[in-house]
């Protein structure tokens, strides 16, 4: 058991948590207005497919090899592992037929980057979308505003121009935050994609030289 301090100490941050969570958090999610749920789940929907797709490739790709790496890794499959094991056996299975080896690597090519240029577009359509929304809540935040304005009721007027004002900006800024980062993984991902490609076309030629000597 903990003794009285630390208990009371703990009940303490969690009030201060609290307080600051009711103070800084919901006054700017109240204002934000109903857009702030699909902007929240936009958000959410970026980050998941962003860092899924980064984690896979860097899975699949590893760190840069060197070429003898890559000539090691065709003589000897067994010595690297995972997908790139994989692909080498699959690919060298087509030997002797460069024909073969050829077409077994764009069925790599087909199932591994494929699925990357969806998840890709996928993404590009919800970081495009993350600023649209917040404009969107420009215009309903200035429909409040020039309501608010036609009412002209003294207090009224002026509570409902704020308010109007604030889900304009509100909006517009959180739209922007959740879709920079978004272009930043869409700029990571293209590039580990044309690394991923640049490996595979190393591995190939690798294998299809095997093919050609095989054949001589």
């Amino acid at each position: 058991m903990g003794c009285p301090a630390a208990r009371r100490e703990r009940k303490a941050e969690g009030t201060r948590m609290s307080d600051f969570f009711q103070e800084s958090f919901l006054p700017i999610w109240n204002a934000g207005g109903y857009l702030m749920y699909p902007l929240v789940g936009l958000a959410l929907l970026i980050f998941v497919t962003g860092v899924e797709m980064i984690v896979y490739l860097n899975d699949l790709k590893g760190k840069e090899p060197s070429d003898r790496a890559i000539e090691s890794w065709v003589e000897k499959p067994e010595t690297t592992s995972g997908e790139v094991q994989a692909m080498i056996e699959y690919g060298k299975s087509g030997l002797p037929l460069q024909r073969e080896v050829i077409n077994r690597f764009s069925e790599i090519r087909n199932e591994h980057l494929s699925r990357v240029d969806r998840r890709r577009t996928m993404l590009a359509v919800f970081v495009g979308a993350a600023p649209l929304t917040g404009l969107l809540g420009t215009v309903i935040g200035m429909l409040s505003t020039f309501k608010g304005l036609a009412i002209s009721t003294g207090g009224q007027t002026v509570n409902m121009v704020a308010d109007g004002i604030s889900e304009a900006l509100i909006t517009t800024q959180l739209g922007l935050v959740i879709a920079i980062p978004g272009y930043v993984m869409l700029m990571l991902i293209e590039k580990r994609q044309n690394a991923l490609d640049q490996l595979i076309t190393r591995i190939e030629a690798c294998v299809a030289k095997k093919a050609r000597q095989a054949s001589l």
